[in-house]
């Protein structure tokens, strides 16, 4: 069930989620592949809290992070496995959206006796025995910040960074429209409790490495205009990775360069990662549900930004997805 901030139905649930949190001695945190921002920071500003509160909290985390929030305080304490020996009393899953999308991963979730799911994605099924599933949430950190707060203990300045890195990075720098009167109104606690943004502004979007301007150059350089101009699309390969020396994280945020051309209403970013495996990520201006349109492909997201891995070579990929989104196009042309 959905529930949304304030409610009768979100109390009980924070409710819920603080006793089991608070009793807690043992937890582990997972999340989805490729934490962005937000998934890190949730993870990270529970480790946080943990470590405040005297409880021992294992971060798992199985992909190279992107230096953009790898600097984050307890970043280098990820872990790829769970100890054997631990009786885990408590899992959190960090926007782990759906089952199919985490993999191997859901392996790990039997291992606490209690799983609690916070998530802020559309229509998600709840994955936990305790869910708080908010749509209208800008992000999980939102999400988590509520209970964090209702236990009433002081957050750490490194917890306080970890929830703030979730909501900017998932809110755009709160340029998007989940950029919540909530929202804004934990930043501002965050920031009357002694944050400096500045440094983590700076950190997050002003500071980056050779490769990933190369990577990003590529993806530019290689756009081209489809369906009469709204639609552009870009690609990378492996052969693109294994010629720069660069990775997956390199590339990561490319997409925003060509999702801001004048009159388009879909960007596409394709992106090899494998042998005949393809990671898309689509950005909507609006007009068109791309999380509808990547569901179609088995992924998913919002409306205005969604992903999805294919199988199949990438120029196959392409012309597939760019002709689902044609059609949706059409489909929408002739209605009105």
């Amino acid at each position: 069930m959905n529930v949304s901030w304030p409610g009768a139905d979100y109390d009980r649930q924070i409710e819920l989620i603080c006793e089991q949190l608070m009793h807690a001695r043992n937890l582990f945190t997972i999340a989805h592949p490729f934490a962005d921002g937000d998934a890190l920071g949730s993870q990270l500003a529970l480790y946080h809290f943990c470590r405040t509160t005297g409880k021992n909290c294992i971060i798992l985390n199985f992909d190279p992070l992107p230096e953009q929030i790898s600097w984050l305080a307890g970043s280098d304490q990820c872990q790829k496995d769970l100890p054997a020996d631990i009786d885990f009393d408590l899992a959190f899953l960090m926007e782990t959206t759906e089952a199919r999308r985490m993999g191997d991963r859901v392996d790990f979730f039997p291992r606490a006796r209690t799983r609690v799911h916070l998530d802020h994605h559309v229509g998600v099924v709840g994955l936990g025995n305790i869910n708080l599933l908010d749509e209208g949430a800008s992000s999980t950190c939102e999400i988590l910040y509520n209970i964090l707060e209702r236990t009433g203990v002081k957050l750490s300045r490194e917890c306080r960074e970890a929830l703030y890195v979730g909501i900017m990075t998932d809110t755009g720098n709160f340029r998007y429209n989940n950029s919540t009167p909530r929202s804004h109104e934990i930043i501002a606690r965050l920031i009357a409790d002694g944050l400096v943004i500045d440094d983590i502004y700076k950190r997050v979007y002003e500071q980056t490495s050779y490769n990933r301007v190369v990577m990003h150059g590529i993806v530019m350089g290689r756009t081209r205009r489809l369906h009469e101009g709204k639609i552009v699309a870009s690609w990378l390969k492996l052969e693109d990775f294994t010629a720069t020396g660069a990775d997956e994280v390199d590339a990561d945020g490319a997409i925003r360069h060509i999702s801001c051309i004048n009159g388009i209403e879909v960007a596409l970013l394709f992106k090899e990662v494998e042998d005949n495996k393809v990671k898309v990520s689509f950005r909507s201006t609006g007009n068109v549900d791309v999380m509808e349109i990547s569901r179609q492909f088995n992924g998913g997201g919002h409306r205005n930004a969604a992903g999805a891995q294919l199988d199949g070579h990438i120029e196959e990929v392409m012309e597939k997805v760019v002709a689902s989104i044609a059609a949706v196009m059409e489909k929408a042309q002739g209605a009105q």
